[in-house]
């Protein structure tokens, strides 16, 4: 009886070390497994913290080193900080599934004196960083402002990519605009990631011969998608079949008639397909009247694509669409035989176009400046077809039909709100779905220089996305002496500001060359949950006790409820 005890703690001794043992050898477990077998549970209701299976696989799949270098550190508002922190936090998630093929590091460009601080800047700027203004007020009632460069540049095999993460979009605030920049960053990331992996650049093609626009007027916007894309321009001559080999066909502002043999052309590569941009202008205003007299016309564009447009399920209205939401235009306001006195006026015919904020080719983007647009339709042909809007003008715009009369006297005689009574005049359409050629039930035989070809009426499951307005795709120009030199697609060279046009025009040719369909990771939607300022400033002090004094009193009351229980228990 007296072994008793001895022997009952003998056992519970084994009992204890063998519970031990299985704890270890269960953690060694767990972490060895762990080292090969990644995995997290995302509990969050807008699956924030979740990686898309398309992601998943580029990530796999890359055999070299991609490094990014982040320009988000140092000294920020807590606004940036906290997007720092979903930048960092995605870029962990991503390089899980790389095998140590993607590495980053994050940078301050503040960095140093004020001499090394401006040449970073400068440096990051000549690269294509934009940088942003922060302000951000506190509770005394000033304010501080921040030049961050909310940007990263991706190194792979020796070649540099620009991504700028923010777009400063005066449509929302920077806690929208960032919430914006935080459901894109997967995007972002990874659709540059699977760009420059390819073994080969898919093929993009600029359509001419039909007085499109330039080299110097596509010229920023070929040269950003030549990172990604091998862009080549094409001359059709009515030979079916030239442009099988080409992910998208781009049409840039054709000023001529296009003949039936390229329509026909590029009828068919659509039904075999193909996918196709549409910048058109449904009138011809010719601005150098106005910059020389008071007045000019503006006529219907004779393009002779209407008929083959309209078969797809879409009609490009001969109007053009005035809106008190417009860019500036420099006015000479000297009187005549006097030395030029140009001011920036708004101009209506300039209209600030909104996209919508539902679509992946236009979610988040700034405001689209645009020239002289037209109304676009959807009509009842191309039943296989979903249609969708893509840009609109504001609440405050009207129409005028071609032809029209455009005077600089508006300016003088200022705008009458009153006129602009119409709202969200839509201006671009995708299309989606089968379409019909509108060359069925016609001759052919003498198309495609008279040799046979496989005619076909019907088009696979494609896509095309249609623009009513030319200017759009077309950057400014600036002449240096002999020199031409094309300006950012989307900057405003007589203001500085940067509107959304090449991000645009870039989302267009992703979606439509997209085979991966990743273009809907951009349909994330996170939920922006904000503070209400003006609470947190009246219930300043409240707040502070609240988030100090009460947990330090949490953890004193739960000691002593801790050491009265345990007193209480053992002294029984």
């Amino acid at each position: 009886m007296n072994n008793m005890p001895q022997r009952i703690l003998k056992t519970l001794k084994r009992k204890n070390i063998t519970s031990l043992l299985v704890a270890l050898a269960a953690i060694l477990l767990l972490n060895f497994f762990a080292r090969y077998y990644y995995f997290r549970i995302d509990l969050t209701s807008d699956e924030r913290y979740t990686v898309a299976e398309v992601s998943k696989k580029i990530i796999k799949n890359l055999d070299d080193i991609v490094f990014i270098r982040i320009y988000l550190d140092g000294e920020m508002p807590v606004t940036m900080k906290k997007f720092q922190q979903s930048v960092r936090e995605k870029l962990e998630e991503l390089s899980n599934y790389s095998d140590s093929n993607l590495q980053f590091e994050f940078r301050n460009p503040a960095e140093g004196s004020e001499a090394e601080r401006d040449a970073v800047y400068s440096e990051l700027s000549k690269k294509g960083l934009i940088p942003l203004i922060v302000q951000e007020n506190d509770i005394q009632g000033g304010t501080t402002q921040r030049l961050i460069f909310p940007g990263v540049i991706v190194n792979y095999k020796g070649k540099e990519f620009i991504i700028n993460l923010v777009q400063d979009n005066p449509l929302y605030s920077v806690e929208e605009n960032l919430n914006f920049a935080q459901q894109n960053l997967e995007y972002n990331f990874v659709s540059v990631i699977e760009q420059i992996s390819r073994d080969k650049k898919p093929l993009v093609a600029f359509i001419e011969g039909h007085d499109e626009l330039g080299d110097y007027d596509l010229g920023d916007i070929m040269l950003e998608l030549a990172n990604y894309y091998a862009v080549e321009r094409v001359t059709l001559n009515g030979n079916i079949g030239i442009l099988d080999d080409f992910k998208a066909a781009v049409i840039a502002k054709p000023m001529q008639k296009w003949s039936e043999e390229d329509k026909l052309v590029i009828d068919q590569y659509i039904m075999n397909g193909g996918r196709t941009a549409w910048f058109l202008d449904a009138v011809y205003i010719h601005e150098d009247s106005l910059s020389r007299g008071d007045m000019t016309l503006g006529l219907v564009c004779e393009h002779n694509l209407n008929d083959q447009l309209f078969r797809y399920g879409v009609r490009i209205n001969a109007n053009v669409i005035q809106d008190l939401q417009c860019a500036v235009w420099p006015v000479n306001f000297a009187p005549q035989g006097m030395p030029p006195d140009f001011r920036p006026v708004h101009w209506p015919y300039f209209s600030l176009l909104i996209p919508p904020g539902d679509n992946p080719v236009t979610k988040g983007l700034n405001l689209i400046r645009s020239q002289y647009p037209g109304v676009i339709d959807t009509v009842g042909l191309g039943n296989n077809v979903k249609k969708t809007f893509l840009l609109n003008s504001s609440d405050r715009s009207k129409i005028t039909n071609a032809p029209l009369l455009i005077s600089l006297r508006q300016i003088e005689d200022g705008y009458s709100q009153m006129g602009f009574n119409q709202s969200y005049l839509p201006v671009a359409a995708l299309l989606e779905g089968i379409f019909e050629s509108p060359f069925r039930n016609r001759m052919l035989s003498q198309y495609n220089h008279g040799q046979a070809f496989d005619f076909k009426s019907q088009s696979q499951e494609t896509k095309m996305i249609i623009v009513s307005d030319g200017d759009i795709i077309r950057n400014d120009v600036v002449r240096r002496g002999s020199r031409v030199i094309p300006y950012p697609l989307g900057v405003d060279k007589y203001t500085g500001q940067v509107y959304g046009n090449k991000e645009f025009v870039k989302n267009i040719i992703n979606y439509l060359a997209d085979e991966n369909d990743l273009m809907q990771i951009r349909n994330y939607d996170y939920m922006l949950r904000l503070l209400d300022k003006s609470k947190v400033a009246g219930n300043h002090t409240l707040i502070i006790l609240v988030n100090t004094i009460l947990p330090v009193m949490l953890v004193l009351l739960s000691a002593i409820v801790f050491l009265w229980w345990r007193k209480r228990r053992y002294a029984r």
